[in-house]
């Protein structure tokens, strides 16, 4: 006799788990992992890798074909989606302006007839603070999105390596302006 499918491989169950899953950043491993949080069994990791790649053995060849092209997209949209909400967070972290509320509560034992109560609560009080924006944030966000600072920032790397280190000794900075001097003369 057969043993029973773990699951229902084309169940849309199946999938919206592993897309929720993907969406959540983890990795393949960690997705097989987890399915038995939802179905009670989980996946080997390898087995995983293997439905995913389309070699897995239990199934005919149109299954693996259909099956792992359909795995492959729910991964790949899951994955898209997790970056784009880490993409906006660390763009507003770099524009800042992102509002931090805290909560402080002070409380005390107090002092009965001789015999200390419970803490009770004597001050709370609750503050919120604008977070300024991120200049190195922003400029990571331009260097990636941006084709003309991308080619300002490279000028200023190609500039920086005008500077003589072939010297044993360290660099004459007069003898090193002298000649940049002369080079912008000619």
């Amino acid at each position: 006799m057969a043993r029973p499918k773990k699951f229902d491989y084309d169940s849309d169950d199946f999938y919206d788990e592993i897309l929720a899953l993907a969406i959540q950043g983890l990795t393949d491993a960690e997705i097989a992992d987890n399915l038995g949080d939802k179905f009670g069994v989980s996946l080997s990791p390898e087995v995983f890798c293997t439905m995913k790649n389309g070699n897995y053995a239990q199934w005919s060849k149109k299954e693996n074909q259909t099956r792992s092209e359909r795995l492959n997209k729910v991964l790949a949209r899951g994955r898209r989606k997790i970056n784009s909400i880490v993409r906006g967070a660390y763009l507003k972290a770099a524009l800042g302006g992102k509002k931090v509320k805290s909560k402080t509560v002070v409380s005390r034992k107090v002092r009965v007839d001789g015999v200390y109560t419970d803490d009770e609560e004597i001050q709370t009080s609750e503050t919120e603070q604008e977070l300024p924006y991120n200049l190195q944030a922003m400029t990571t966000w331009l260097y990636h999105h941006d084709e003309d600072w991308r080619k300002v920032e490279r000028k200023q790397d190609e500039d920086a390596s005008d500077i003589p280190t072939d010297i044993k000794q360290g660099v004459d900075i007069d003898s090193w302006i002298k000649e940049q001097v002369k080079g912008e003369k000619k």
